[in-house]
């Protein structure tokens, strides 16, 4: 129904599939009124189960062609008794509105509690009937879209209470100190990770102004390159303009001079053309002669034009020849810059090798010179040591020859 709708999502399902809940009760009870309490509660599931599907976007899809199959193997009572159901809960609903609106209406308040006693008369025949069809919890979820969250919550919470009161009416004194020990640990962890939490979140708090500061400094370098941007924009438009202007103005003067050269070249072809009609006119020997010259300077030069195409075309070879050679010679220079680099990275390799030998050498030479004053000093000071006591033998020595005279 819609006033017990609460549950985490993928938490939800019969009560055997509960994880935690199946293995529920394997100690032995000794006392009747214990299991009693855990068999209402798990009764209580049981129904609260059931009615988490019994929703009116479930009927709604029944009701659709989709949900004929199940239809089928709920039957036409059950069917009824779903409709029944859901009209009951809304008639609930309403009457539960009205009479929170109208508070103290003494018929209001005698109607809903008929109305109540009726729906949970139906409730109760429905969740029987529901029981008496196997696997009807999974075939009524398939036709469910949205998860009653509430009913499911509100089941979850039953179940803890239930494994709950097996564990207080199960549990010895020692277990139940023991349990309240490492309940006080893990509060006194709990309180040292919310004053970690507080400070990471100060940390937090001053690396996020840091940020803020370091991104209105970026916004603010942002800001005068665009600024210096526009003014760049506008300056090179202005000087685009003036080019355009120049060079327009300079185009208008050269067009202008062309057409002028081109009339008096026009004009002067023309009078050529009257000259040379004249000329043809009075003499066609000396017309023939100029077309003979005419080819012969035409043959010349075609035969100017193919000398300096086949020069060209050899001067071409000759610089693509150049121009394999110089690749070429670039490829060996490149190639022995290469040997060069190794050889270079070779001796510098050697050179630090060598000089770690010498620092090496240097280090055991030093090694050695401390290991000999050592054992200079060592020496040394033995010979000291026995000279004094040779020292102190004579001077006993000494002193005895000394007593032996005066007693004599």
């Amino acid at each position: 129904p819609h006033w017990l709708r609460v549950q985490k999502p993928g938490s939800w399902g019969p009560p055997k599939k509960f994880k935690g809940y199946s293995n529920m009760g394997t100690r032995a009870r000794t006392n009747v009124d214990v299991q009693r309490i855990l068999a209402i509660m798990d009764e209580l599931k049981e129904k609260l189960t059931f009615l988490s599907v019994a929703t009116p976007q479930v009927l709604a899809s029944l009701q659709s062609e989709e949900g004929q199959a199940t239809q089928e193997i709920l039957g036409p009572d059950l069917m009824r008794q779903f409709e029944q159901q859901i009209r009951l809960e809304e008639m609930y609903q309403v009457a539960t509105s009205a009479s929170d609106e109208s508070f103290g209406a003494a018929e209001d308040n005698e109607e809903a509690q008929r109305d109540q006693k009726v729906l949970a008369k139906n409730t109760l025949e429905l969740c029987r009937r529901m029981r008496a069809v196997p696997n009807i919890f999974a075939e009524l979820k398939n036709h469910q879209d949205t998860k009653p969250s509430q009913v499911l919550q509100f089941v979850k919470k039953v179940a803890e209470m239930q494994e709950l009161t097996n564990k207080r009416l199960t549990t010895t004194v020692e277990e139940e100190r023991s349990r309240q020990d490492l309940l006080s640990h893990y509060q006194n962890r709990a309180n040292e990770a919310q004053k970690r939490r507080q400070q990471l979140e100060m940390d937090l708090q001053l690396v996020r102004r840091e940020s803020e500061k370091q991104t209105s400094n970026r916004q603010d370098v942002l800001t005068k390159l665009k600024a210096e941007l526009f003014t760049v924009k506008d300056s090179s438009q202005d000087h685009m303009n003036h080019l355009r202007t120049h060079y327009q103005t300079r185009m208008t003067e050269h067009q202008e001079a062309f057409d002028a050269k081109r009339e008096d070249l026009e004009k002067k072809i023309a009078a050529l053309k009257e000259a040379n009609a004249k000329a043809r006119a009075g003499s066609q020997d000396a017309e023939k002669d100029k077309k003979k010259q005419t080819k012969r300077y035409e043959t010349e030069v075609d035969e100017k034009i193919k000398l300096y195409d086949k020069d060209v075309k050899e001067m071409a070879y000759i610089l693509s020849d150049h121009q394999e050679g110089f690749k070429q010679e670039q490829r060996q220079l490149n190639e022995l810059k290469e040997h060069f680099e190794k050889v270079d990275d070779e001796k510098a390799c050697i050179a630090a090798e060598e000089a770690i030998t010498q620092a090496r050498e240097a280090k055991l030479e030093a090694e050695r010179d401390r290991c000999m004053k050592s054992a200079a000093l060592v020496q040394a000071y033995w010979r000291g040591i026995i000279e004094r006591e040779r020292y102190t033998q004579m001077k006993k020595a000494k002193k005895k020859k000394g007593g032996k005279k005066k007693r004599k």
